[in-house]
């Protein structure tokens, strides 16, 4: 009694983490949603076996007849496989047959688990004839196991459906003329394939009517919301007023009416949609906060509403009008003397573009302070300012020579440092600093009057645990010149 009442307690603590594993096999990256079935796979696994001694237990100890237990040598193993084998099935729960095939995995344990403390309690072995606990336990164990078949009848069902379609698709897109109006584009959008929806994408970026006749879509109210950032498209005053209206006209109708409570899901992609067209005219200078208003209010107004909520409040933001223009504008003939360094130094990268962008970059009568706030962000922008420092043409202020020297310093600190018993030649230092250059922008900052004699220290320091060669000794002369 004590080891079936141990076993049988560690079994449900078991059954009930497994459940929750398989309801969720597809919350994360492909990574993460592998290493959640590999995790579901090996807690059945644990589960089947506790159930097989239970009821090796359960039949030894018992005392009922072998035709009770017999039957569980066949149904046991097999619900076992059956409840690995629907992983798959459950990898993809937004698929028929959804969530249905972990029924297995679900209904099967407590009927074990029922079986068991038939077996073992005298009372309940009196109460209820065998034949009949063995015929309901294990007939409805075979049975449940035998619905793996038809559930991946119904998956492939799928799949051959969507093969279908997706054939369709690529035949139609085939035939789809290259100077076709946009509203004969946007349709093949709707694709689960993301390169597909890629190619649609770069064909509409080529038309050459795209904006007149997205302001007709936007007037029509067909446009679709979720990809205007990525038509390349001017955002200009037009498409600003078009857009906005569009987004007041489809708000209205989804609002519930009084004393309805329906679910966010229902109205959850109308929502990402309305959000990414605000995120993107926001990013280029048009205030959309009464528009975000409109959709936060009925947003709200579902139960249980999602994060995009919190991004129609970020949309209000004053700090996000006109960010994207100012930082990351998508063409560079929209920079201007008033962007921002971070969107000239964006275009740095285009070998056409190299020259003007740093000319325009020095251009920036607030470059300083942009460079400074560039320091103090992420890693990668600072990473950047340090790599074109010495030619922006900046004055080497006490907040620029700190923020400066602390990128230097991080960059520096985090090379690796060869030993004695490891020398490496100095080529190989030049390489793990790739196309950074956190050792010119700390010659530069020395010759701008910057106090750079600890960051000194340590870059000989790092020079020194590399072979000697002549770059290396010239290098070292120019940190001390």
């Amino acid at each position: 009694m004590i080891a079936s009442l141990i076993l049988g307690l560690l079994a449900a603590f078991v059954w009930f983490v497994q459940l929750a594993t398989v309801s969720d096999l597809s919350g994360g990256d492909a990574a993460g949603n592998g290493l959640s079935q590999a995790f579901a796979g090996f807690e059945i696994i644990i589960l089947w076996l506790l159930l097989g001694a239970l009821v090796l237990i359960a039949g030894v100890k018992g005392r009922v007849s072998m035709p009770v237990v017999l039957p569980a040598l066949v149904a046991l193993p097999a619900s076992g496989v059956a409840a690995l084998a629907v992983l798959g099935l459950l990898a993809h729960p937004a698929d028929p047959p959804y969530l249905w095939p972990m029924i297995v995995s679900a209904a099967v344990p407590p009927l074990v688990l029922l079986f068991c403390v038939w077996a073992i309690v005298p009372m309940a072995r009196q109460s209820v004839p065998s034949w009949f606990v063995a015929a309901s336990v294990w007939g409805a164990t075979v049975l449940l196991s035998t619905t793996i078949w038809p559930f991946q009848q119904i998956r492939n069902s799928v799949i051959r459906q969507e093969a279908a379609e997706q054939a369709n698709w690529a035949a139609d897109f085939e035939k789809l003329p290259r100077d076709a109006p946009l509203w004969d584009w946007t349709p093949f959008l709707d694709t689960p394939n993301e390169d597909r929806q890629a190619a649609v994408i770069q064909g509409i970026q080529y038309l050459p009517r795209r904006q007149d006749e997205a302001e007709t879509m936007l007037d029509r109210g067909d446009f679709p919301l979720l990809y205007l950032r990525r038509f390349d498209l001017t955002p200009d005053q037009t498409i600003c007023d078009k857009t906005r209206a569009l987004l007041r006209r489809q708000v209205a109708p989804l609002m519930p009416l009084p004393g309805q409570t329906k679910p966010y899901a229902v109205i959850r992609r109308q929502v990402i949609s309305a959000v990414a067209a605000m995120q993107w005219l926001v990013g280029y200078g048009c205030g959309c906060d009464a528009e975000s208003e409109q959709w936060e209010a009925m947003a709200t107004a579902y139960r249980d509403p999602e994060y995009e909520v919190y991004d129609l409040k970020r949309v209000r933001d004053p700090r996000e009008l006109g960010r994207v223009l100012r930082e990351h504008p998508a063409r560079f003939s929209m920079l201007s003397p008033k962007s921002h360094l971070k969107g000239w130094l964006s275009f740095v990268g285009d070998k056409d573009l190299h020259d003007q962008a740093l000319a325009g970059a020095r251009s920036v009568e607030t470059r300083a302070a942009d460079a400074v706030e560039i320091l103090g962000g992420s890693e990668y922008d600072a990473w950047d300012l340090l790599v074109y420092l010495p030619d922006l043409d900046l004055r080497a202020t006490p907040e620029l020579c700190a923020a400066a020297l602390r990128e230097a310093h991080r960059e520096l600190a985090a090379i690796y440092r060869p030993t004695d018993t490891d020398p490496r030649p100095y080529r190989e230092l030049l390489d793990r600093m790739g196309t950074g250059k956190p050792l010119e922008a700390l010659i530069w900052l020395t010759s701008h009057g910057c106090e750079t004699s600890t960051e000194t220290a340590e870059a000989e320091t790092l020079l020194r645990a590399y072979q000697d060669s002549p770059n290396r000794a010239a290098m070292l002369r120019q940190l001390r010149p």
